[in-house]
């Protein structure tokens, strides 16, 4: 799994745990807002430029290869080596293979969508105020759903 993934689902089972834990957790988890809103936002910043990166990682790895004519054993499922039955014993390395843009943009989502509980639920308790509840949600990038506002 892409570690950029791998932060925001561990972020999102935070937050999903904060949104459903007893009134005074959750007042001690509010006392790190900034802290919790920021891992957020860069959560989604790291989901967001994750392409850019990518490509430079594979152009960078390609480049070395053809510069360097980098070999690796060419490996056996069976003996679990260098392969005995290849006609090469060493090969080009494969390069790393991009993931599922639509993977990106669930876990993008599921990640907003903890947050956006998270903060409804600090809202409905008392924790905040609607402006303040606005400028969080601007902050994570997404609206508010006018029902949530209701106590």
């Amino acid at each position: 799994m892409i570690y950029t993934l791998e932060k925001a689902i561990l972020i999102t089972a935070q937050l999903r745990k904060f949104t459903h834990s007893y009134d005074y957790m959750l007042a001690g988890q509010f006392a790190n807002i900034d802290f919790w809103i920021n891992e957020v936002v860069v959560a989604i910043k790291a989901i967001d430029e994750h392409n850019a990166r990518f490509n430079k990682m594979y152009d960078a790895q390609r480049s070395w290869i053809e510069t360097y004519d980098t070999r690796v054993p060419d490996y056996c499922p069976i003996c679990n080596g260098i392969c005995e039955l290849s006609t090469e014993h060493y090969v080009h390395p494969e390069l790393p293979k991009r993931r599922s843009n639509m993977e990106k943009k669930e876990t993008r989502k599921e990640l907003v969508d903890a947050a956006y509980f998270f903060l409804i639920r600090c809202f409905k308790t008392g924790l905040i105020d609607t402006e303040k509840l606005t400028d969080f949600c601007d902050t994570i990038e997404t609206g508010i759903d006018p029902y949530d506002l209701k106590k």
